[in-house]
């Protein structure tokens, strides 16, 4: 049985924000529900979390608003974007600010858990 990861789930949509904290409960993921930058930035400094993962589009600070700010704290939590903002210019954008992934609403969510156990077998797994 794999160790239960903590997900930080940043969603102004909380219907949607629900949905996907329990479907990822599911499985075996611990998910921390927030529905603005400033209550995720407060809860990352509060926390340790294995993941962030957020909207693009969020009330208030906005997903690329908070990975910027973590950038410019040195707070080195891996972050990825789920969101239906997933053209190539958020592409772009997010890898630029060393997001690990653009996980698409409309494509991927019945994928997220299988993604998201690939992402931690994967950095679990990784040689220095």
């Amino acid at each position: 049985m794999k160790s239960m990861k903590r997900i930080l789930l940043i969603d102004s949509d909380t219907v949607t924000g629900e949905l996907t904290k329990k479907f990822l409960k599911n499985f075996n993921y611990n998910v921390d529900l927030v529905t603005t930058g400033k209550m995720a930035l407060d809860l990352i400094n509060q926390s340790r979390y294995d993941l962030v993962l957020s909207d693009t589009e969020v009330n208030g600070l906005g997903g690329f608003d908070v990975l910027k700010i973590m950038k410019k704290c040195f707070i080195d939590v891996p972050f990825a974007f789920f969101t239906v903002n997933d053209d190539a210019s958020t592409g772009i954008e997010a890898e630029s600010l060393g997001a690990i992934k653009v996980i698409s609403k409309r494509t991927d969510y019945i994928n997220l858990p299988h993604i998201l156990d690939n992402y931690f077998y994967r950095s679990h797994n990784m040689v220095a």
